[in-house]
């Protein structure tokens, strides 16, 4: 029995509907559009966001909820990667569907939040800073929400250029890919090294702002080798720069973290390192005995 995706799927890649693939060939992974309706399955017995607590007020029970026209973003973000929108290269076409997230006004935050958010680093939320030339707001797509269409729906739809350059737009794809396949860490992991290192980065931040910024530019990601990522004893961290090592005074900051961190953990668990690599002279099969954690300040999937 076939999948209900593939239930009516033309057959033929000619069979599908005029103009719907040569249309979806025009669009990219960050193309903005009209927001569709967004709907989600949710409980009004246990109501999590406004929606469902205004739902909660007329209904009881598990059932479909429409995000109100008055509370309905006005455009969202294509999520889905630029390959699969046209499947251009496929002879048959079989994803009917493509993802979107909504785009929202988030004006009234915080301006160090905002920055963090230019800056990529919270990473379930995309600046979007062209849309502010259409209407006046700090625009950002949310990706804790994805919501398909299918793509005879798309391929109708003006495109609006969201980002400035082509690299700009590229955020899009290293977000989603991040929230997709960053590892899993063991508690003792986050509680004894990824919140200390974030605390004392932000300590930092707060006493110099200068020396955070030169960490921050000189160290490209982190990673550790661990012998177990769910129940680690042993754990390295690695530093890694880009083009040039990074200056004595950044190594001698990881230095003193890293000691920190030890001496935190005592027998819990053993931290080695730092040791400073540069990811243009490492082999691909050494890094790929690592585990990459993205930036030292960005979360895991179990925190």
């Amino acid at each position: 029995m076939a999948s209900f995706v593939d239930d009516g799927l033309p057959a033929r890649r000619e069979d599908w509907p005029p103009g719907v693939l040569s249309a979806l060939e025009e669009f990219t992974q960050g193309d903005v559009i009209a927001c569709p309706q967004l709907v989600f399955h949710g409980s009004s017995s246990q109501p999590l966001t406004q929606t469902s607590q205004d739902y909660a007020l007329e209904y009881e029970g598990d059932m479909p909820m429409q995000v109100h026209a008055d509370d309905a973003p006005r455009w969202a973000l294509v999520t889905s990667g630029t390959c699969d929108l046209a499947e251009a290269d496929a002879p048959l076409p079989l994803k009917p569907f493509v993802q979107v997230s909504p785009i929202v006004d988030m004006a009234a935050m915080d301006g160090g939040k905002r920055k963090l958010v230019r800056q990529g680093k919270i990473n379930y939320l995309i600046h979007v800073p062209l849309l502010s030339s259409y209407e006046q707001g700090f625009w950002v797509a949310d990706l804790r929400f994805e919501y398909p269409v299918e793509k005879g729906w798309l391929a109708s739809q003006e495109r609006l250029k969201g980002f400035e350059t082509e690299r700009d737009q590229e955020a899009v794809g290293r977000a989603v890919a991040w929230l997709r396949e960053r590892p899993a860490m063991s508690g003792d992991f986050v509680r004894l090294v990824a919140r200390p290192v974030r605390t004392l980065l932000g300590e930092l931040r707060a006493s110099d702002r200068e020396a955070a910024d030169r960490l921050d530019q000189e160290i490209a990601e982190w990673a550790v080798a661990v012998d177990s990522r769910l129940e680690p004893k042993r754990v390295e961290i690695i530093l890694f720069s880009e083009g040039v090592d990074p200056s004595a005074a950044t190594q001698s900051w990881w230095r003193e973290a890293v000691d920190h961190l030890r001496e935190e953990a005592g027998d819990l668990l053993l931290i080695a390192g730092p040791r400073f690599e540069r990811l243009d002279q490492i082999s691909v099969s050494d890094y790929r005995r690592l585990t990459p954690l993205a930036k030292p300040h960005q979360k895991f999937s179990n925190e």
